[in-house]
């Protein structure tokens, strides 16, 4: 017995003496929150900001003596009743929570105080090892003795998220019931708690279901805890939850977050640069751009379907992009697909090959026999087809070649070439992903958007090269420049080529080249001249061009690479189209200057022959 006590005794001595001396290095050790809400403004081209960080998030923030008095006890009553009068760790609750969700088989409360989750939101991730656990339980114990119990509840209810790109429970409100946060009813109030333990599962958005059983349980624990009566509980069990339509106008898709993002992104990838310090970042982010964006994804992008787009603008010779949309909605996805997703960009890279073909000698008049046939590469059969498997069977120009897209044509040149002239030229880009094969002519190489719009940005610079910008320069907090953007450009590709090359990507409106079908962009040409191929595969559609002044990249298609139905074939042409007619919508946009080494010729542009009644083609003089 005697031993017991000593063990008994000893313990709790280590235990106390332990917890002492956390929370004197907890006292001492000071956490600069409030010096550490405002860390990096983002300016647009115009000097505008489009974002201020709070705690690294893009949130805005509420008082304490902003939030109902109801709303602060309900969520003290659910996550955490001891609030006021724990250190920053609960052991009852710990027991408790534990207890009840054995009893209802589901997770019903958590172990953590609001304490300790304010902390994982303000400093750590939701890994859950013993690692994360302990550093969790030493941030909570420097929030406690640091910070009163009304900032700490404060801070919890600003950082909470509830998916859909929203933080913060005021924001939440609006979001969700179109309400401020004094006008929520008890029910409201208990969903609006409910979300931020799984947006994904309990958005009301997403998953109506599942939300109304939480709100339900959730409802139950303050009637337990004597936070609302039976009478209250019966009344909000009752009532009809009406929620916020998600598609009103003030609540489109906000595509600035997606280029918030990225930017953020190329922040950290700078070296000696973090989120941690206080930034001035200015950016060339046209707001009238991303509009026209967001315009052409909400009028031909299907809202129920689970297809996905991806949008960018470029401007030419500088490098900066002007806009971006990752997907069609960033309150559903925060995937950026124009950085980050991965596919094959079919016959957008035939412009690529053809380039290398008129660097080697060839011409817009350059002529191959398309029709059905099987090559032997290496003793091997590829048996490369047309689309619905038709063929002109007869000789046709590049210029035929790319309005049509023929595939027939584009491996003819590409094995006549040598199958490492286009490889190679790929890697001139630092797309090293390619495989040196046939079928590289037909676009089996995998690309971000941001990556092919970086090769067609070359040719709408005329051939001069640079690294797509998101960041001009980034100043300090007292104005000093500590970054600037590269404006060196490299000269990848030759001008006059370049120049021919735009001018023949005009054959994909240009109603000349119908044989046994239309010009690809035929019935989708903006009106203003442009330059332009897409590319179509049984999983992605793509459309890009240019003029010289912006470059515009359009993807869709569905992220588990489902195949897509004839019917959405033409969505990634109709925004392109209307991105343009929305740039210029009545004045003519600029086009390339002919050089002294080239000259205009009128042409036949199906056998690329010269026909007084032709089509306008750019061609090297004496060639």
């Amino acid at each position: 017995m005697n031993t017991i006590k000593k063990i008994s005794f000893f313990t709790f001595f280590f235990t106390t003496t332990l917890l002492l001396i956390i929370y004197c290095y907890a006292f001492c050790d000071k956490l600069s929150i409030h010096d550490e809400r405002n860390h990096i403004s983002i300016y647009d081209q115009n000097g505008t900001i489009i974002y201020q960080s709070n705690f690294k998030k893009n949130m805005e923030w509420t008082s304490i003596s902003e939030i109902p008095t109801f709303f602060q006890e309900a969520v003290v009553s659910i996550e955490d009743k001891r609030f006021y009068h724990h250190a920053g760790f609960d052991p009852i609750r710990i027991s408790k929570a534990l207890a009840t969700n054995i009893t209802h088989k589901n997770v019903i409360q958590g172990g953590s105080t609001i304490t300790q989750q304010y902390a994982k939101n303000l400093f750590l991730t939701n890994e859950q090892t013993i690692q994360r656990k302990i550093q969790e339980f030493l941030y909570a114990a420097r929030l406690e003795m640091q910070y009163s119990k009304e900032e700490i509840l404060e801070g919890y209810l600003n950082t909470l998220y509830f998916g859909h790109g929203i933080y913060g429970i005021k924001k939440a409100a609006q979001y969700f019931f179109q309400k401020p946060l004094d006008q929520l009813s008890i029910a409201e109030t208990a969903t609006l708690i409910a979300i931020p333990n799984g947006p994904s599962i309990y958005s009301p958005f997403l998953h109506p279901e599942n939300t109304t059983k939480r709100k339900e349980l959730l409802l139950q624990i303050l009637a337990n805890n004597q936070t609302i009566t039976q009478e209250q509980l019966q009344e909000a069990l009752q009532q009809k939850i009406q929620y916020a339509d998600p598609n009103r106008k003030e609540q489109q898709p906000q595509f600035d977050d997606y280029f918030i993002d990225a930017t953020i992104q190329s922040l950290q990838n700078l070296h000696g640069f973090s989120h941690d310090q206080q930034l001035h970042i200015y950016t060339s982010y046209n707001n009238d751009i991303q509009n026209y964006l967001q315009n052409a994804i909400q009028s031909f992008m299907p809202k129920e379907d689970e297809l996905e787009c991806s949008a960018i603008v470029i401007e030419p010779f500088s490098f900066q992009v002007l806009a971006i949309a990752g997907g069609k909605d960033y309150t559903l996805s925060q995937y950026n697909r124009s950085i980050h997703s991965q596919r094959q960009i079919a016959s957008t890279i035939k412009p690529l090959l053809y380039y290398n073909a008129l660097s080697q000698g060839f011409t817009p008049s350059s002529t191959f026999l398309s029709q059905e046939t099987t090559f032997q590469v290496d003793n091997q059969s590829y048996s490369p087809q047309n689309y619905n498997n038709k063929y002109p069977n007869q000789n046709i120009s590049m210029i035929n070649a790319t309005a049509m897209s023929d595939n027939i044509y584009a491996v003819k040149t590409h094995l006549f070439l040598g199958t490492n002239s286009l490889y190679q030229a790929l890697h001139d880009f630092g797309i090293l992903q390619a495989q040196e094969n046939p079928s590289l002519a037909l676009g089996t190489v995998n690309m971000s958007l941001l990556e092919l719009a970086k090769i067609y940005n070359t040719f709408a610079s005329e051939g001069l090269y640079n690294q797509p910008q998101f960041i001009q320069k980034i100043l300090d907090k007292d104005g000093n420049v500590l970054y600037e953007s590269p404006q060196e450009k490299k000269r990848l590709l030759d001008r006059d080529l370049t120049l021919v090359l735009n001018q023949m990507l005009t054959a994909t409106y240009d109603l000349r080249n119908r044989t046994f079908s239309y010009p690809t962009m035929a019935g989708f040409s903006p009106k203003t001249k442009v330059a332009v191929k897409s590319g179509t595969s049984d999983w992605d559609c793509w459309v890009i061009g240019f003029n010289p002044r912006y470059t515009v990249g359009i993807w869709s298609g569905y992220d588990d690479n489902r195949p897509l139905t004839k019917e959405y074939y033409e969505i990634s042409k109709q925004m392109f189209q209307s991105i343009f007619n929305q740039i210029y919508p009545q004045e003519q946009g600029p086009w390339y200057d002919l050089s002294n080494h080239l000259e205009v010729r009128y042409v036949n542009p199906i056998n690329g022959q010269e026909d007084p009644n032709g089509s306008a083609y750019w061609y090297v003089k004496n060639k």
